[in-house]
């Protein structure tokens, strides 16, 4: 299997509702995004997908929360914007316009050089649960 990865990044303003810290008030940040894509096979000239092709999906689906206030953005009406409820919007988004013999592996948020989410839709085994 291969792993085919991009990295993007965009700009977004939020509060965390219900949070007792400085993230209750409004502030931005600049987001990192990675991208993960698997793919078992490549195609006749030896490659999985051109990366500038899944760049070109992945910057749409951050299309959507580039330059925005995320609480304004439908989705985070409800839920708050935080790094966990971007990483799976991002992911859902891709996930829509994939096609041929690519699946979404992972969508990692970088919300500071210091931390970051994950999410996939692979389980996640015992041993690596943190309690």
């Amino acid at each position: 299997m291969f792993i085919i990865s991009v990295k993007i990044e965009f700009s977004a303003a939020h509060r965390i509702k219900g949070y007792k810290g400085n993230c209750s008030q409004f502030h931005g940040h600049n987001y990192k995004v990675e991208v993960n894509v698997k793919a078992d096979e490549v195609n006749k000239i030896g490659m999985c997908v051109d990366f500038r092709k899944l760049s070109k999906i992945s910057k749409n689906a951050i299309s959507y929360l580039d330059h925005k206030n995320l609480n304004d953005v439908p989705l985070f009406k409800k839920n708050n914007p935080t790094a966990e409820s971007i990483a799976k919007f991002i992911y859902e988004k891709i996930k829509q316009q994939l096609k041929g013999a690519l699946s979404l592996y992972s969508v990692k948020v970088w919300e500071t050089d210091k931390y970051a989410v994950t999410y996939s839709e692979n389980k996640v085994n015992s041993e690596e649960k943190i309690s």
